[in-house]
């Protein structure tokens, strides 16, 4: 069986648990279960003690040696006030670390957000069994043991299972010549018209500065709605034919009624907002346990190289229990993913990745995803879901401005 699902609950399972009642009963089984491994993986980390707190309650959970330890009284060293809703949420995997303070729901007293999001591997290893991963421990086999090149291609002429394996292994695929030249250029007419279309509150568009060019529409929610050539091509059997590379039953949203695909403008020179992201996982707002791993697929409505925007992954990451953003201290090796037009990239939602920032020339790019069936999505309607993501890329701007966009800019020539 080829599987890329690592799912390990099901939604609507949990129940609100509360930090007193976490702290008193069900975390000494925790700590007897996995303490020993999460309290080894903590030390070689070097992280400091952490002190959650709700309301008048607080744990604080500390590294000592070879097992996680709770101190009685807090070190001044790391704080965090969660309210009760969040902090379950935390325990349950429904939110992590960086999505909680990214979001607001949670307030960093002392420390940093850094120290902050690097307890997250460890939490899930407390509270989840999910061991951190170790140096060295992922390799790359191809189908009869053999070492596997993580930097290889396909197309859809090739075997599903050699596909299927691959993505399996390194967490990505690059499809070669999937769609036509003019197929491209009408999506990119249907996009080029539908960033014409859009406004700064229309609750449908994320929007990034350049100088001196000023803010203009980087990413059009529910593109699949302003094109109907998009349309025509997510029902193809070229893209449909994504679904039979695993064993796993895949989903796909509807391409005329869901809001399925985002298009993307990436332009050189944004020095404001949200158009090249650093290395992240697509899980790491939270919820890996319930939805990973999903198949995020890029379709290269132009083609992408180290001057004009390119994807960039860390293969193997998706099988790695890690920090969720940055790669620092990461053996695992890192591959560009120059594109064609109409070129193919899918990526796990759990395996690192990262956008480079485009110095020559724009790029366009179509975002659509693949989703696991069982564990149904609780997705609001379409007003409410572009309320969310418009409101999550004013967050960004209003929390990292210029330096979130700087961060992405140095962490993309680590490629």
């Amino acid at each position: 069986m080829i599987s890329v699902d690592f799912r390990t609950r099901s939604t609507g399972e949990s129940t609100v648990v509360d930090l007193a009642t976490f702290r008193d009963r069900r975390l000494p089984e925790l700590l007897d279960r996995h303490g020993h491994q999460a309290g080894r993986a903590a030390e070689r980390l070097g992280l400091r003690p952490l002190t959650l707190r709700t309301g008048d309650e607080q744990l604080t959970l500390a590294p000592a040696g070879d097992r996680i330890t709770v101190l009685r009284t807090a070190p001044e060293i790391l704080v965090v006030d969660l309210d009760p809703q969040t902090f379950s949420d935390l325990v349950h995997d429904v939110v992590s670390t960086f999505g909680a303070q990214m979001t607001g729901r949670a307030e960093i007293v002392r420390g940093t957000v850094a120290a902050f999001v690097e307890w997250e591997p460890v939490l899930r290893c407390l509270i989840d069994g999910r061991p951190v991963y170790e140096p060295g421990s992922i390799d790359f086999r191809d189908r009869t043991g053999g070492p596997l090149d993580p930097a290889g291609s396909f197309t859809l002429d090739d075997d599903p299972a050699e596909i299927g394996h691959f993505l399996a292994e390194t967490g990505y695929l690059h499809l070669r010549h999937v769609f036509s030249t003019p197929e491209m250029a009408r999506v990119a007419a249907e996009l080029d018209a539908a960033v014409a279309e859009a406004t700064r509150d229309d609750g449908a568009s994320w929007w990034a500065r350049t100088e001196p060019g000023g803010w203009y529409p980087a990413r059009v929610l529910g593109f699949n709605h302003k094109s109907p050539t998009l349309r025509d091509l997510l029902r193809d059997s070229r893209f449909r034919s994504l679904a039979a590379v695993t064993d796993d039953p895949w989903l796909q949203g509807d391409p005329d009624l869901d809001d399925c695909a985002e298009g993307l403008l990436k332009k050189p020179g944004v020095v404001e907002g949200a158009s090249d992201v650093s290395w992240h996982k697509d899980c790491t707002m939270g919820g890996h346990s319930y939805r990973c791993a999903g198949l995020v697929v890029g379709i290269s409505v132009t083609g992408a190289g180290p001057e004009t925007g390119e994807l960039g992954v860390v293969p193997g990451s998706h099988r790695a229990n890690i920090a969720t953003m940055g790669i620092e201290g990461l053996d695992l090796p890192r591959l560009p993913l120059p594109t064609g037009t109409g070129d193919l990239t899918v990526h796990c939602s759990c395996t690192l990745h990262m956008s480079r920032p485009p110095v020559r020339g724009e790029r366009r790019v179509v975002y659509t995803d693949l989703h696991l069936a069982g564990n149904d999505r609780q997705t609001p309607d379409r007003a409410e879901a572009r309320r969310r993501r418009a409101e999550l890329n004013d967050r960004v701007i209003a929390r990292h401005g210029t330096d979130g966009h700087d961060r992405a800019r140095l962490a993309s020539h680590d490629l």
